[in-house]
């Protein structure tokens, strides 16, 4: 039987999803900056024209989903500049984005959660998140590839 030997000059294989996923989480958060930034300047509008009855939550709840999608918007360009690079750290950073991800999500949704009137687009997204995190975290440990691109 021959063994087919895996060839690290090149970043293919099921690296290819995870430089994708790399792209579009960033534009994804680059999208979530430019709706939140728009919310920050029409909050007064917002909170008459809504009813809303908790401004200081809803004020916080912007703060917050600012301050995460810039946080995540730079780690997400760091992370494109790693893969790239072959850096030996990319899989434990990535490892480290993709669980902080999961949790920023999700602490959006318990603080925030009230505030969001169809909560199961939240969930779902959440239950998403999870589900990618958990496959690219797997991949990221028992990949030969990653190990021979990635790590050696």
């Amino acid at each position: 039987m021959v063994k087919k030997e895996i060839s690290t000059k090149t970043l293919g294989g099921w690296l290819i999803p995870i430089q994708i996923f790399i792209i579009l989480n960033a534009i994804s958060w680059v999208r979530n900056l430019q709706i939140f930034f728009g919310l920050l300047g029409e909050k007064e509008v917002l909170i008459k024209s809504q009813n809303i009855t908790d401004p200081e939550k809803y004020f916080t709840f912007i703060y917050y989903e600012l301050a995460v999608s810039l946080i995540f918007t730079f780690l997400s360009f760091v992370l494109f500049y790693y893969f790239f690079k072959r850096n030996k750290y990319f899989p434990l950073m990535m490892t480290i984005f993709l669980i902080t991800e999961v949790i920023a999500e999700s602490l959006s949704f318990i603080l925030f959660g009230s505030l969001i009137p169809v909560q199961e687009i939240v969930i779902q997204k959440l239950a998403f998140s999870s589900v990618i995190a958990i496959i690219i975290i797997v991949y990221l440990k028992v990949s030969k590839r990653v190990k021979l691109t990635f790590i050696h």
